[in-house]
């Protein structure tokens, strides 16, 4: 029983951190500018990228982002069913067992949808880009984890 709630807390912070980097997912209103193809534009003019370049890397953040929402509704749609499984009087061991599975089988893929997206990024790009690159997401990062810190968290 154990094992199954520390799977849960997995899959629930991975699916914390999956929404966190996943612009526009974590928020029900955009703020201007705050659209994934927006930074995408940003960090390939502050690349200095190619039109054949930028096209390219525009391309990918597209056919990612779009197969993350596949596999983000997915996700909801396994942990509805969890929690209504786990809600039951005598909870079917067996059902919740799929559900985990099917559950981490989806986070997996989140996270290798974002491997597979930045190594074919950084495939694009020259080296002196691609470490221009990396530096460009550590900031977006940060960003990202000072915007949504909640007040008196520790850092």
């Amino acid at each position: 029983m154990q094992n199954i709630k520390n799977l849960l807390l997995l899959g629930v912070a991975l699916l914390l951190a999956a929404a966190l980097l996943t612009p526009g997912l974590a928020q029900a209103k955009e703020e201007p500018g705050s659209h994934p193809g927006v930074l995408k534009e940003r960090i390939a003019k502050d690349l200095g990228l190619t039109p054949e370049q930028t096209k390219a890397f525009m391309a990918l953040g597209e056919k990612y982002n779009h197969n993350r929402q596949d596999i983000i509704a997915g996700m909801k749609k396994n942990e509805k069913e969890l929690e209504q499984a786990l809600a039951a009087p005598k909870p079917d061991e067996a059902k919740i067992r799929g559900l985990v599975v099917a559950i981490t089988a989806a986070q997996e893929q989140l996270w290798e949808s974002f491997r597979f997206q930045r190594q074919q990024e950084m495939a694009l790009l020259n080296p002196v880009q691609q470490g221009k690159f990396l530096m460009s997401l550590k900031r977006w990062h940060q960003e990202m984890c000072v915007k949504y810190e909640k007040p008196g968290q520790k850092k």
